[in-house]
């Protein structure tokens, strides 16, 4: 339980008022000790006591339905895409994926192109015989 003064509980009182269920719970036991015990105390209470009651007894009435209507009248609305731009935004998404393939498509295929600076290419034609008979003698060797 901390210590109250005079200054700590007109403070509590006039931030949280006249209620102590209000007040902060560790504070609340040495603010009620010292509102029983201080005249003062009694006095601050008792002015908080009627300005929660004005408080509390204000009653805001309900918005008339014109000034409704007007707040909603005035709302920002959320627009919704005509058929003609919901069609246009799908064909540019499509377009903009096809050509995203495109462009992955062909850096692929220029990262697996062999290379070709000691590969020699023949034509059907240019073919060289192949010679078996070094592997025979080989073979027939060992």
């Amino acid at each position: 339980m901390s210590e109250m003064d005079l200054n700590r509980f007109e403070t509590l009182v006039a931030a949280y008022g006249a209620t102590p269920s209000r007040w902060p719970e560790e504070e609340r036991d040495a603010a009620e000790a010292f509102a029983r015990t201080d005249p003062r105390a009694r006095a601050l209470l008792a002015e908080a006591d009627s300005i929660d009651a004005l408080l509390f007894a204000h009653k805001a009435a309900e918005p008339s339905r014109t000034l409704h209507a007007m707040v909603m009248e005035a709302a920002p609305r959320k627009r919704r895409l005509t058929g003609r731009a919901r069609l246009w935004w799908s064909g540019l998404g499509i377009a903009l994926a096809g050509a995203s393939g495109m462009l992955a498509g062909s850096a692929a295929t220029a990262a697996l192109e062999p290379i070709s600076a000691n590969v020699q290419m023949y034509t059907h034609d240019e073919v060289p015989a192949l010679d078996y008979s070094a592997d025979e003698n080989a073979e027939g060797v060992q």
